[in-house]
């Protein structure tokens, strides 16, 4: 039973021929194989045409053995890739063993010019499958100068008949020609075993990076992609002229560019990994507004090596080194997790040092009434410490109430500010007279804006429109900011409240000329428990709640507030309500936004004309 030959791969006894440092790289080792096969062929058919000849011809001449001894170079070249594993080493001495038959059967015989230019042209082939240039210059320079030094040269040599040339040209010819069909098809085998491997390379290497969901470049020394490898960018919606050339670096952040080519160029300069985090441009979205689009960017890891040069890499020169393969893995999930964390951590540092500030100052707000009403009803009660005139008597009851209607206060400050946070506080509108409830809290504090020196100016009219929103909430709105600016304003200074309707919106400003508030403390006024400047050794009493409350209920009937501050130069409060607090919309925020605006200028209080300035300026700035 006749066994198929098959060359795709050569029978298991030509491995033992194939160098065992080759043995692991498949291509290489492929290459080997079918340098050995062609090889052996012809040498096994010129041994086997040596009977032929010596029946033929009898015993060769000196001329012929030498001949024969050159024609067994292929069987010689194949020793010596055996024993070295180099394979030019190899193809070079099996070219040189061609090359050398040709001159020698070409000077030392006559009629077998025809077998000389086959053996050249055997050569010529070999030399073209190196690829070595040179090696093909040096076989054409060869073959001119047989011709020049061979041209009119006749030898002597045997006179044979027809038959007997037609017979030895077919026993030159044969192996010669059967070498030839032989190295094509391992040619054409090595080929299409190099075209197998690279492509199972690039199926392993993309599958590979599809699974580990990496983009992988090559780039060179300036930063420009020469070459992509699988299709992870496409998750991105990126195409491949995307990336290609200078097109990843455009897409790369402006402020990460210097670290992205600083990166490439330690790759190459320390042939060693390198890594940096980039953050990279994959897409475009519409703009808050939606008048143009901006970009998205994604945080990428970007890892990057110098390639190791493969044995049989021909491309590699000064001119053409090698690429900095770059895998970059997108990592954008864990950076936003990294900068909720730390957000959250700095949040909770703020409320846990927010709360700190509050129970030392609720502490402070409570304690200081206590001890009055303790030490005042102790002397009530005790006969001994009790004043005799009914007047002190009454005094220090007064002192009692008043001590325990603050402490209410607290508590109920507290309490609202609890219920605003929780979502349970509701409002009843109803209509009413804005100007009128004005009347009766500026009335409310001042007193103590007497006390205090200053001066408590109205600067609105009394026959507005009604307001429909809730009075006690709208009340307490006014008394926190009014009692806020009497505080924070020193003797002789001014409070002005002025209302100014704006459109179906009414706008209630209390300006002062006080102490102000500095810039780095507006970004943060109206959080819960927070003061400007807070201390506990600080002037001024409160718990750092009043903004808040005012922030919840301004919120809850769909208003907003905008301040204006600057340290000694005042500080204006402007809060803008609905006509109509009824809407469905409204009742269901939580807390009104409001505007900080850093004071650029006079005190507010000093003139009306600059309260209504700003009014004119700033209502563009509400939402």
């Amino acid at each position: 039973m006749s066994k198929t030959v098959s060359f795709d791969r050569p029978a298991i006894w030509i491995d033992h021929l194939v160098h065992e440092s080759v043995l692991k790289r498949p291509l290489e080792s492929a290459r080997h194989r079918f340098f050995v096969l062609p090889r052996l062929v012809v040498a096994a058919c010129i041994l086997l045409g040596a009977p032929v000849w010596l029946f033929l011809y009898g015993a060769p001449s000196a001329s012929e053995l030498m001949i024969y001894a050159l024609a067994q170079m292929p069987l010689i070249s194949v020793g010596v890739l055996a024993r070295t594993g180099q394979l030019r080493l190899a193809q070079s001495v099996s070219i040189f063993g061609w090359l050398a038959m040709a001159v020698a059967l070409h000077g030392l015989t006559q009629g077998y010019e025809t077998i000389s230019i086959t053996l050249l042209t055997i050569a010529l082939v070999e030399a073209a499958l190196t690829p070595e240039i040179v090696m093909i210059f040096v076989i054409e320079a060869a073959t001119i100068d047989l011709i020049a030094l061979t041209a009119g040269v006749h030898m002597p040599g045997q006179h044979l008949s027809a038959f007997e040339r037609s017979a030895s040209l077919a026993i030159l010819a044969a192996p010669l020609l059967l070498y030839i069909a032989f190295l094509s098809v391992c040619a054409i085998r090595a080929e299409n075993t190099r075209t197998k491997v690279d492509s199972a390379n690039a199926r392993d290497l993309r599958l590979l990076t599809d699974a580990i969901g990496d983009i992988v470049l090559h780039l060179d020394r300036g930063g420009a992609v020469g070459m992509i490898i699988g299709d992870t960018h496409k998750v991105y919606g990126l195409d491949r002229r995307d990336l290609i050339g200078r097109g990843f670096f455009q897409r790369v952040h402006i402020a990460d560019r210097p670290a992205f080519l600083k990166l490439v160029s330690d790759a190459f300069d320390q042939d060693a990994p390198m890594t940096t985090v980039l953050r990279v441009q994959v897409g475009l979205a519409p703009s808050a507004s939606g008048k143009y689009v901006e970009p998205i960017f994604n945080y990428f890891d970007a890892r990057m090596c110098l390639a190791q040069p493969v044995a049989d890499d021909l491309n590699l020169t000064n001119e053409n080194p090698r690429p900095v393969v770059c895998i970059l893995r997108d990592v954008t999930a864990e950076k936003r997790a990294e900068e909720a964390i730390a957000a959250a951590r700095a949040e909770s540092e703020r409320a846990t040092m927010s709360k700190t500030r509050f129970l030392a100052n609720v502490s402070h707000e409570l304690r200081t009434p206590l001890n009055a009403i303790i030490g005042f009803s102790e002397m009530l009660a005790n006969a001994e410490l009790a004043p005799s005139d009914p007047a002190k008597q009454r005094e220090y009851a007064q002192i009692v109430a008043n001590s325990g209607h603050h402490l209410l206060e607290v508590v109920n400050t507290i309490l609202d500010m609890s219920k605003i946070e929780s979502g349970s506080m509701q409002i009843f509108p109803e209509p009413f007279s804005l100007p009128s409830l004005i009347d009766q809290c500026c009335d409310m504090v001042q007193l103590k804006a007497d006390q205090g020196g200053v001066n408590l100016l109205r600067d609105y009219r009394r026959d507005m429109e009604e307001l429909v929103a809730d009075k006690r909430a709208c009340k307490q709105i006014l008394l926190n900011l009014l009692s806020n600016a009497v505080k924070f304003t020193p003797a002789g200074g001014k409070v002005r409240v002025v209302i100014a309707p704006e459109g179906n919106l009414l706008a209630v400003t209390v300006a002062d000329t006080g102490i102000g508030i500095a810039a780095s403390d507006l970004s943060r006024l109206g959080d819960p428990f927070f003061q400007a400047s807070a201390s506990h050794d600080r002037a001024y009493e409160g718990t750092g709640l009043g903004l808040s409350v005012v922030r919840g209920l301004v919120g809850l009937h769909g208003g907003a507030i905008t301040v204006e501050s600057m340290p000694k130069k005042g500080t204006s409060v402007t809060v803008r309500l609905p006509l109509d607090c009824r809407e469905p919309t409204l009742g269901t925020c939580v807390s009104a936004q409001i505007e900080a605006i850093p004071r650029i200028g006079a005190a507010i209080g000093a003139d009306i004309s600059q309260v209504n300035e700003i009014a004119k300026k700033t209502v563009k700035k509400i939402a």
